[in-house]
C-alpha cells in the first residue's frame, strides 16, 4: 500500500533534494516487469541517474526481448531480483546463470537481493559470471531484529562474496530489519554499526556504497533524510576521500553512471 502513495517518479524531487541527495539510482519493485522500469524511465527525472528493473532470469528469449527494449534509454543500467520469491537454490540453477551471463554480456549490472540463507551463493554466481557487476542489497538483510552482533555465517559469506573483485555491497535496507513485523523498536547508530563496519573493512570504500531503500523504509517512521544522516554517521570514521566514495562514487562507477555534478 505504501507504494500507492507514489504517483510519480517527480515525488523523490523533493525529498531527495532536502536531503542533501543530488542523484539517486531507481532500484525495481517487481520481478519480471519491465513496465515498471520504463514508466521511470520515461519520465526521465532529473534527479534519477539510472535505473535497475525487473527482468525475466528463467527465459532467455524474453529476457533478451527485455533488454533490448530498455537499453533504448541511456539511465537503464541493470537488473535485479527479489530472491525472497524464490527457493533458496534458484539463483545458481542453470537457466538462472544463463540468464545472468546475458545481463553480463549487455554490461549491465546485477542487484543481488538476498536473506542471510542465499548469501552464500554470491560468491558462487560471481566465480562462475567473473564479468558480472554484482551488488549485494541491504547487506543481505542480517536478522536485526535478533541481535545487532553478526553471526559466523553471515561474516564468512560476506568474506567470500569480498574476496571476488566483481561484487560490491550496498549499505541500504537497515531500518526495516530492526522490528520488520512491528515497525516499532527503537533504534539508533549503534544498532547497525558492527554489521556496517564489517562490510567496510572486507569490502572496502572502493565496492561499497549506500541506498536508502526509500519509500520502504516509510514503514518504519523513518524518513530519507534521517535514513541518510545515518549512513554519513555509520561511514563518519573513514577519511573523506573513502567516504566520498561510500556515499556516491562507488554507486556512479558500478553502475557507470554520468558524473554527478
Amino acid at each position: 500500500a505504501i507504494f500507492k502513495t507514489i504517483d510519480s517518479p517527480e515525488f523523490l524531487e523533493a525529498i531527495a533534494t532536502c536531503s542533501d541527495v543530488r542523484r539517486a539510482v531507481f532500484i525495481q519493485c517487481l520481478n519480471d516487469n519491465v513496465a515498471e522500469a520504463r514508466w521511470v524511465l520515461e519520465k526521465n527525472c532529473e534527479k534519477i541517474a539510472g535505473v535497475v528493473a525487473g527482468g525475466n532470469l528463467t527465459d532467455v528469449k524474453k529476457l533478451r526481448e527485455q533488454l533490448e527494449e530498455l537499453i533504448q534509454f541511456p539511465k537503464f543500467v541493470g537488473v535485479r531480483h527479489i530472491l525472497d520469491m524464490e527457493e533458496t537454490d534458484w539463483i545458481t540453477s542453470d537457466i538462472v546463470i544463463q540468464g545472468l551471463k546475458i545481463i553480463s554480456e549487455y554490461n549491465l549490472t546485477f542487484d543481488f537481493l538476498s536473506r542471510p540463507h542465499h548469501l552464500k551463493h554470491v560468491s558462487t554466481v560471481a566465480k562462475q559470471l567473473p564479468d558480472l557487476r554484482i551488488v549485494i542489497d541491504h547487506i543481505a538483510k542480517p536478522h536485526l531484529s535478533q541481535s545487532t552482533t553478526p553471526t559466523e555465517e553471515w561474516k564468512q559469506d560476506m568474506k567470500a562474496a569480498a574476496a571476488l573483485p566483481n561484487v560490491y555491497c550496498k549499505i541500504s535496507g537497515l531500518v526495516t530489519e530492526v522490528d520488520p513485523v512491528n515497525n516499532s523498536t527503537r533504534w539508533d547508530m549503534s544498532t547497525f554499526r558492527e554489521h556496517v563496519h564489517f562490510v567496510l573493512d572486507v569490502f572496502g570504500a572502493d565496492r561499497c556504497m549506500v541506498g536508502s531503500d526509500w519509500p520502504v523504509l516509510r514503514l518504519t517512521g523513518a524518513c530519507y533524510k534521517s535514513v541518510n544522516e545515518l549512513h554519513k554517521s555509520l561511514v563518519g570514521h573513514l577519511s573523506q576521500d573513502e567516504q566520498s566514495r561510500v556515499l556516491g562514487g562507488t554507486a556512479e562507477q558500478f553502475y557507470q553512471l554520468k558524473a554527478v555534478c
